[in-house]
């Protein structure tokens, strides 16, 4: 017989039935049932609780026991009454991200819904807050050490190559009201700079420096003015009709250009150099064009959020970063740098898209002994015979056009766009029967001539790249990459349903997204004890017969 208080749970062709001792209750002699715990365990259910009690070990393997005792250790002072397990709320919170729950609330009510949970928690029931706070004292001072030792820890149990590694990134909304966002005062404060120097010179004072005047300095300068004629700001009388003297005008308009320079030097100092803008709800997050918009499902327009970038590597995510920048060319070395800081090398073999192809980035992953299998920005043009190689390197370190002819080295006032760039000039354009291509995207195509900057290492650089890339080896690398770190983000952004941050702040979104993609690694741990050899099922490899790709050539007109 039913009763009102009975519980029923169904998880996974589970179900749990729960009765609770009330006096109100109603008893027959034939159909009472004492209170206790009941649970009718399948097959399924078996094999969730040994994939559990597998990462459990993981868990205790990596050694992030060290963190909790170390957070521990510092709260001792703490009186009331005894929390609950942080060991067991560690594991809780990670299996949950790992199932495509994020929210707190959502750990909350998976406590007392879903079975797995209620096993890790061992029937204990943490609130929403209680979460939210185990976060913030236990994972977020320690984002990155729980990640790599627990990656690292996957890493050594299964043997998993790591060889070669896939950079990759995209843009992620913020938590942030789209419409309250603040530009750098860039225009305005070099305006306003000028103002202040013409008033500087109108006091009778000196100010040579070619720097913008700081908002310290010319407060200086206000009040020995406003000294030396014995007159204050407060003196001065306000409203219509009254008439200042040119000592007051004076005063009066430099007490105006200091509270709108302090203005703009707070601006600038929450933007920082390398971004123009911030918003006001979520003063890390930057203003970029997404490819979908959260509000309109269109990109049109600018909007708060963070630029997410991995290091994926047979499915697992190695290392991730939260940057604001809104492109991917400065965010490779700090990924690098962490990655080395978390695993005492660096990768062996990197492979990313043409937006990290540029000079810095090359030199960078050169000096480390990196394999260089990085796409630069003509790649998709010269694969595809669109936009061919128009100089090539001689014996001499010299260049030569498509039509053989050598360039001569020029002096010009222009600045170069590399350090070590050098201007040339390739002469008999009008006899070449190449000029078609060589000047197909210039403005003047009758001369006779054509100027190029050109970087002598830089170009060793990319014919590296271009050499890795189109061997056999580089081609089955190619093909993983668009694999792996295009369907991880798939994962994540499609699966997970994970497109926007729920925290504001940058190292509480670090902290966020670290969790997800610990998630997704420990998404990949339980199809491991599935199954050991999915890691090579998922993945291409090369045939033996496998050629390198040739680049098709320029056809002579």
């Amino acid at each position: 017989m039913k009763n009102k208080n009975t519980h029923k749970l169904n998880v996974y062709g589970i179900f749990v039935i729960q009765y609770f001792c009330l006096e109100s209750w109603y008893h027959m002699d034939n159909f009472t049932i004492k209170p206790s715990f009941f649970q009718f365990p399948s097959t399924k259910c078996y094999k969730e609780y040994e994939k559990i009690d597998v990462f459990l070990k993981i868990l205790k393997k990596s050694g992030i026991n060290k963190i909790i005792k170390t957070v521990n250790a510092n709260q001792n002072n703490c009186k009331g009454r005894n929390g609950y397990n942080p060991y067991n709320m560690m594991a809780t919170i990670l299996y949950c991200f790992s199932e495509f729950k994020s929210s707190v609330r959502e750990l909350e009510k998976l406590c007392y819904t879903d079975l797995r949970v209620i096993y890790l928690m061992e029937q204990k029931e943490p609130s929403y807050a209680t979460f939210c706070d185990f976060i913030n004292k236990y994972i977020k001072p320690y984002s990155l050490e729980i990640f790599s030792m627990i990656t690292q820890t996957i890493i050594k149990e299964y043997n998993i190559n790591i060889e070669n590694q896939y950079v990759d990134g995209t843009k992620l909304e913020a938590n942030a009201n789209k419409y309250k966002f603040v530009w750098k005062p860039k225009t305005y404060h070099k305006k306003l700079d000028l103002k202040i120097k013409n008033l500087i010179q109108e006091m009778n004072y000196d100010y040579n420096n070619k720097y913008y005047i700081k908002s310290e300095e010319f407060k200086i300068l206000i009040k020995k003015y406003s000294d030396i004629n014995n007159m204050n700001y407060q003196d001065i009388p306000f409203g219509k009709g009254k008439r200042l003297t040119k000592v007051q005008r004076t005063i009066k308009t430099s007490y105006e250009y200091l509270c709108k320079l302090t203005e703009y030097e707070a601006k600038e100092k929450l933007c920082g150099e390398d971004r123009n803008s911030y918003y006001k709800t979520d003063i890390d997050a930057t203003a970029m064009v997404l490819k979908e918009d959260y509000y309109s499902k269109l990109s049109h327009d600018f909007h708060a959020a963070y630029n997410t970038q991995v290091l994926v590597s047979s499915g697992l995510i190695i290392m991730y970063g939260i940057f604001q920048n809104r492109d991917d060319q400065n965010t490779l070395i700090p990924m690098l740098k962490r990655y080395n800081k978390s695993y005492n090398s660096y990768p062996i073999n990197l492979c990313g898209d043409s937006g990290y192809g540029i000079y810095k980035n090359y030199e960078f992953i050169t000096s480390n002994n990196i394999g260089n299998y990085l796409k630069f920005a003509s790649w998709n043009g010269e694969i595809s015979g669109k936009r061919p190689k128009l100089f090539f390197i001689t014996y001499d370190n010299n260049f030569k056009c498509l039509n053989g002819i050598i360039g001569k080295y020029i002096y010009t006032k222009t600045h170069p766009m590399y350090k070590d760039s050098k201007f040339y000039i390739f002469e008999g354009c009008n006899n070449c029967n190449f000029s078609y291509k060589c000047k197909e995207h210039l403005k003047n195509k009758t001369e006779n001539f054509r100027k190029a900057e050109i970087s002598i290492k830089y170009e060793i650089y990319k014919d590296e790249a271009r050499k890795n890339l189109l061997s056999p080896e580089g081609i089955e690398i190619r093909i993983n990459r668009s694999i792996q770190v295009e369907g991880t983000y798939g994962q994540i952004k499609q699966n997970m349903n994970y497109t926007r941050f729920r925290r504001r702040r940058i190292n509480n979104v670090e902290c966020e997204f670290m969790l997800e993609c610990l998630g997704v690694n420990i998404r990949k741990l339980f199809k491991i004890i599935d199954d050991s050899s999915s890691i090579k099922k998922s993945y291409w490899n090369r045939p033996t017969n496998l050629q390198s790709e040739i680049i098709p050539s320029v056809k002579p007109k």
